[in-house]
């Protein structure tokens, strides 16, 4: 197969995103297959699969690889393979925010590609999964179907609480995503917050259950600096008003097959 890596592609704002290419050694055109999420692209690739070892269900260190989809049996099978960086992360440029227009850019520079047949999928577990539910939403015509297994949470966004933490018990999951994140942050001296976000941050701070686990602590006291979603999910332990109806209402946007389910 062929393989381009770090290949950047320009946002309707500006805004450059990495991406690695794996395709048929032929010519012609092929449907792609595409994922993106917040984790290293540069770990999804074949080369790292061909040497990581089989991780069980209750591995002790959760390495993130490979989640992208296995790029040789799809490729094989006469596919295109699109691995994109999202904003603000790795190797591309910008600020992570939910709320943009990339995935309708990516699938307009895909479709202009000599060996993309103009139709695509989406395929890819987890944080591919829910960058699934994100790109339909915003449907370009080319994206003809889905595959969001086991998504991150349908509801209240990428990480919304009601589904990252059931029966709303915080877990440090995300602290240890931290090892891999490739999430561009700003670390300085903390400034100050919000009067609405300095009370909900006093009272974190006063929780014996965060102070007991300094490294948590340590989060709430750079306010947010780093960490970010594990920052928000102890001062703001909640769902906001809305969600469930904001999110009812987001999905009658999708209007493609999809496949869906959890391991």
């Amino acid at each position: 197969m062929i393989q381009e890596r770090d290949i950047l592609i320009t946002m309707r704002d500006g805004t450059r995103l990495a991406l690695d290419v794996y395709r048929p050694d032929a010519e012609g055109a092929y449907p792609v297959l595409y994922a993106t999420a917040l984790h290293n692209k540069d770990m999804q690739g074949p080369d790292v699969s061909n040497v990581l070892s089989p991780q069980p269900p209750n591995a002790p260190l959760w390495f993130g690889p490979i989640e992208a989809g296995d790029t040789r049996r799809i490729v094989a099978n006469g596919y295109v393979h699109v691995i994109v960086q999202q904003r603000g992360t790795g190797k591309s440029e910008g600020r992570f925010h939910e709320e943009d227009s990339d995935h309708y850019d990516i699938a307009e520079w895909l479709t202009q590609q000599p060996w993309c047949n103009r139709k695509i999928g989406m395929v890819g577990i987890s944080g591919f999964a829910a960058e699934q539910w994100r790109a339909a939403m915003q449907g370009h015509p080319a994206l003809k179907a889905i595959f969001p297994y086991d998504p991150a949470s349908a509801y209240g966004g990428m990480f919304g609480f009601r589904d990252t933490y059931p029966g709303g018990v915080l877990h440090a999951f995300f602290y240890c995503l931290e090892v891999f994140s490739t999430v561009h942050e700003h670390r300085d001296v903390p400034g100050p917050l919000s009067d609405e976000d300095e009370e909900l941050l006093r009272v974190a701070m006063a929780n014996p259950d965060f102070k007991m686990y300094t490294n948590l602590y340590n989060i709430l006291t750079q306010k947010g600096q780093r960490s970010g979603v594990m920052y928000n999910a102890m001062v703001r332990p909640w769902d906001g008003d809305g969600t469930v109806e904001k999110t009812e209402a987001d999905f009658k946007k999708i209007r493609v097959p999809f496949y869906t389910g959890s391991g």
